[in-house]
């Protein structure tokens, strides 16, 4: 069994892979794979053609692809989401739809985002969420939650395609698990090691896949219109947006009569954007309005 040394000695030959910018995580990740047999093993096993002809089968025979990716910060997941994206797009625009775009539309950061976009979805369209910024605003009510997993599921057998982005491997309905393990910069290669759950729920290593960068045009500067949103956003401006809310739902209905459990089911319905804990604050809007409480933003 070659080493931790000798796997990087044999893909330098050809590529000059990195984890991530940092030296230390480098060697961090080469003692990983030196500690762990099933890790050794699956990057002796290129993928690449298969994963290729897997995508030919599914989209020639209108079979839908579900996938996790998944790695730390600097990994390039949401790059092989995007370039996974691309080789679908490619496929599915000559045998399914001459008509798809492959457009940032298509790159959701929050869940109310995604949950919009897959009503607009057409036969052989690729959908990514990038959980890893939805993190960053919470992830998202229970309601939306169910919502998503009732539509992964539903839509499993239809024409399209679902990538979700994550730090963490969270529970979809996948087919299987890339995690983006390193990256050549030069040749714009990234290596992905291939997961698969199994009965049990057991996550382990099958081998690797080399992946060309495609990126979305507009990617990042929707990402970065999509972050400083969140910066942005003043807790005093938060509190009139929840206390707006507030006067609608109280106005629409009479709030203080109803138990707390229908008022959040009320807010989630009419607002699913929000998430749980702005629900809570929102409710608690509701109670000041009703007690006439006079609100003063700009604190003490």
């Amino acid at each position: 069994m070659p080493t931790a040394d000798e796997i990087k000695l044999r893909a330098e030959e050809e590529y000059h892979f990195q984890f991530t910018h940092s030296p230390l995580i480098n060697k961090i990740h080469l003692v990983q794979i030196d500690m762990n047999l099933f890790l050794q093993q699956a990057m002796e096993r290129d993928f690449t053609d298969t994963f290729h002809e897997d995508l030919d089968f599914r989209v020639e025979n209108e079979r839908n692809l579900d996938v996790i990716t998944h790695g730390e910060t600097g990994s390039g997941k949401s790059r092989v989401a995007q370039s996974i994206y691309w080789e679908l797009w490619t496929r599915s625009i000559k045998f399914l739809n001459k008509k798809l775009k492959f457009t940032v539309d298509n790159v959701c950061f929050t869940r109310t985002e995604w949950l919009g976009q897959t009503e607009k979805l057409t036969l052989g369209d690729t959908l990514i969420f990038d959980e890893d910024d939805q993190s960053r605003i919470g992830t998202g009510s229970f309601r939306q939650l169910e919502e998503q997993e009732k539509i992964e599921k539903t839509l499993r057998q239809s024409q399209f395609n679902f990538l979700f982005c994550s730090p963490l491997i969270e529970q979809h309905v996948e087919h299987y698990i890339l995690k983006a393990f390193d990256i050549d910069f030069g040749k714009r290669v990234n290596r992905v090691v291939l997961f698969k759950r199994d009965e049990t729920g057991l996550t382990l290593p099958y081998g690797f896949i080399l992946l060309k960068k495609h990126e979305v045009d507009g990617y990042e500067a929707k990402k970065k219109i999509f972050r400083k949103a969140v910066q942005d956003r003043k807790l005093s401006d938060r509190f009139k947006e929840y206390d707006k809310v507030a006067g609608i739902m109280i106005e629409k209905f009479n709030m203080d009569k109803l138990k707390k459990r229908t008022q959040k089911s009320l807010i989630q319905r009419y607002f699913p954007r929000f998430v749980d804990e702005e629900v809570k604050e929102i409710m608690t809007s509701v109670e000041l309005l009703n007690e006439k409480v006079k609100i003063d933003y700009g604190g003490f």
